[in-house]
């Protein structure tokens, strides 16, 4: 089961080679620390492109886009 979220975070990332690598994302006046990245997927919505990012903190498992063109990160689903 999921829930949906859509909303702003703040995350700590790396630009390397062409790929994004996030580390710890905040939310609601909490750091997340991600341990693993398990999936990674694009798509085009509209004209931006969103890369979507599911992550594993250790307690959950969340899903995080990135819009490419806005340059900004929302929490859409928890698992």
């Amino acid at each position: 089961m999921d829930t949906k979220i859509n909303e702003k975070v703040r995350v700590v990332c790396l630009f390397e080679n062409g790929r994004i690598k996030p580390f710890v994302f905040s939310w609601r006046n909490r750091n997340y620390k991600i341990l693993q990245t398990v999936f990674i997927y694009s798509k085009n919505i509209g004209s931006d492109k969103i890369t979507y990012f599911s992550v594993d903190t250790g307690n959950a498992v969340f899903e995080l886009a990135f819009n490419q063109q806005k340059f900004s990160w929302e929490i859409t689903k928890i698992f």
